[in-house]
């Protein structure tokens, strides 16, 4: 029993910091492009290439340090980490298209598209890109 509460204690833990990170990225990110936009005159297309990379990074060495606390490869997480985030912002991208053609307005698409990412991404963190070696 108090096995089963320590592990409940930790998947907690892990997705209060996850859900952190996430805020700390989506913000780093966001700033970023407003920067390259607003304040250096950048085309949409180069904020976002920095703006989302940077939040990127930030993602992956706040989750591998700090929510995961992963002591493995930096090379083989990093590459898992790309490989997941890329798979599940195809995967929004099908279930917000999915669900505006199904006649839900985008702004809840999005949202729950946006809900698939961040849940498919928490999973694939914990049990696959930063699971015990």
């Amino acid at each position: 029993m108090a096995a089963v509460m320590k592990q409940n204690r930790t998947l907690m833990g892990q997705l209060w910091r996850y859900g952190a990170t996430g805020l700390a990225n989506t913000a780093l990110g966001y700033g970023l492009i407003m920067v390259c936009v607003y304040a250096l005159g950048s085309s949409i297309i180069v904020a976002n290439l920095v703006g989302y990379g940077a939040g990127w990074c930030l993602s992956y060495a706040l989750n591998k340090r700090w929510t995961f606390q992963h002591a493995g490869s930096v090379g083989r997480s990093a590459l898992g980490f790309l490989v997941l985030v890329a798979l599940a912002f195809v995967g929004n991208l099908a279930v917000t298209i999915a669900l505006t053609r199904a006649g839900l307005p985008y702004p809840a698409a999005q949202i729950l598209g946006t809900a698939c990412y961040s849940v498919a991404v928490f999973a694939g963190l914990k049990w696959m890109v930063f699971a015990d070696d």
